[in-house]
C-alpha cells in the first residue's frame, strides 16, 4: 500500500513553483516586523527611558519570537504528519486536522480573535500614565498588542490543533508500534521530540511574556479583578507549554499501554504452544527430534528477544528517559 504524505503549507510558509521560503527570508522577516514595531514604538514616545525602563521593547521581541517560532514549530509540524503518515497508510486523519483546523482563513480568525482579546486584557490592566502622554505612542502601544496577540493567536491554534490531532492518532497505535524500533519508542519518538520542542517554543515566548508584564508600571493593578487578570494571562503560556507535552503523551502512554498488554499476551501464547510441543516428539525419529528441537530453541530465543524489547519499550514517546 502506498503511503500518503500529508502537506501543510500555511500563508506564512507558502510552497510555490517549487521553492519554499529560505531560512535566510523567515529570519528577515521576523526581525523585520519586531524591529520595525520596536523603532515606531520608541520614536513616537516623549519619554524616551520609559522604552527601556518598563521594557517596551520587549513586545518587538515577542513579535519576532512568535514569528520564527511558528516557522520552526511548522518544520517540526511536518516531521510529525510524515510519521503518523507511515503509521496510517491511506488515513486522511492528518489532512482533515489541516483542513478544519489549520487552513488559512482559521489562522485569519484566530489571530484576530486573540489579537482583540489581548488587547482588551491590556486595556483593562491600565496603559501606564507616561505613555497617555502622548495620543501617537499611546496608539502604537495598542498596535502592539494587537499584533503579538494575533501572532499569539495562531500559535494557540496550532497548539489546539497539535493536541487534537495527537488525541485522534493514538488509538491507530495499538497494533501498528514496532517494540524492535531502534527509537525506543515503538516508532513513534519523532512525535514525542516534537511536542517537547513546541513546548520549548510556547516557554521561550512565555518568559518574554513575564518579563514584559512584571516590568510594566499598569495603571490599575490597585483592582482585585485586574490581579486576577494579570495572573492568568502571565499563567497562560506555560499552561499551554504544559498541556502540548501533558494530554497528547497520556494518550498516547494509555495506547502504547494497551498495545503491550496485547503483545505480551500474543508472545506468552506462542511460547506456550512452541513448549507443549515437546510432547510430540516421542514419535519421531532421533534426526527428526534433533532438528525439532533445534527449530523450537532457536524460535523460544526469538520470543524471548522480543518480551525483552517489550519491556524496555517506553511507555510513552515523551517519557524523560528518552531525552
Amino acid at each position: 500500500m502506498d503511503r500518503r504524505k500529508t502537506e501543510f503549507y500555511p500563508f506564512y510558509d507558502p510552497y510555490r513553483g517549487g521553492n519554499m521560503l529560505s531560512m535566510v527570508a523567515k529570519v528577515s522577516i521576523s526581525l523585520s516586523v519586531g524591529l520595525f514595531y520596536l523603532l515606531a514604538q520608541f520614536l513616537t514616545l516623549p519619554d524616551k527611558i520609559v522604552f527601556f525602563d518598563q521594557s517596551l521593547w520587549v513586545l518587538g521581541a515577542i513579535m519576532s519570537t512568535c514569528i520564527m517560532a511558528m516557522y520552526a514549530a511548522t518544520v517540526a509540524f511536518r516531521k510529525s504528519l510524515a510519521t503518523m503518515d507511515r503509521f496510517e497508510g491511506q488515513s486522511k486523519l492528518g489532512e482533515n486536522i489541516i483542513q478544519n483546523w489549520l487552513s488559512d482563513n482559521q489562522y485569519l480568525l484566530a489571530g484576530a480573535g486573540f489579537a482583540t482579546l489581548n488587547t482588551l486584557v491590556g486595556h483593562l490592566l491600565g496603559v501606564p500614565a507616561e505613555i497617555h502622554e502622548s495620543a501617537i505612542a499611546l496608539g502604537m502601544l495598542y498596535v502592539g498588542f494587537f499584533v503579538s496577540g494575533f501572532l499569539a493567536g495562531m500559535g494557540l491554534l496550532s497548539i489546539a490543533a497539535v493536541i487534537i490531532l495527537h488525541l485522534r492518532f493514538a488509538p491507530n497505535l495499538q497494533h501498528t508500534l514496532d517494540p524492535e524500533d531502534p527509537d525506543g519508542s515503538g516508532g513513534i519518538r519523532t512525535l514525542g521530540d516534537s511536542l517537547w520542542f513546541f513546548a520549548l517554543l510556547i516557554g521561550t515566548v512565555g518568559v518574554l511574556v513575564s518579563i514584559f508584564m512584571i516590568n510594566v508600571h499598569w495603571s490599575f493593578m490597585y483592582k482585585g479583578y485586574v490581579q486576577v487578570i494579570y495572573l492568568l494571562w502571565l499563567a497562560l503560556p506555560y499552561v499551554l507549554a504544559v498541556s502540548v507535552v501533558l494530554i497528547p503523551g497520556l494518550a498516547v502512554r494509555r495506547q502504547v499501554s494497551q498495545f503491550k498488554s496485547y503483545r505480551a499476551r500474543q508472545l506468552k501464547d506462542e511460547q506456550t504452544k512452541l513448549f507443549s510441543s515437546y510432547k510430540e516428539f516421542d514419535v519421531a525419529a532421533d534426526d527428526e527430534i534433533i532438528a525439532s528441537k533445534k527449530e523450537i530453541n532457536e524460535k523460544m530465543d526469538h520470543i524471548e528477544k522480543q518480551m525483552k524489547k517489550l519491556r524496555e519499550m517506553r511507555n510513552s514517546h515523551i517519557d524523560s528517559k528518552g531525552h
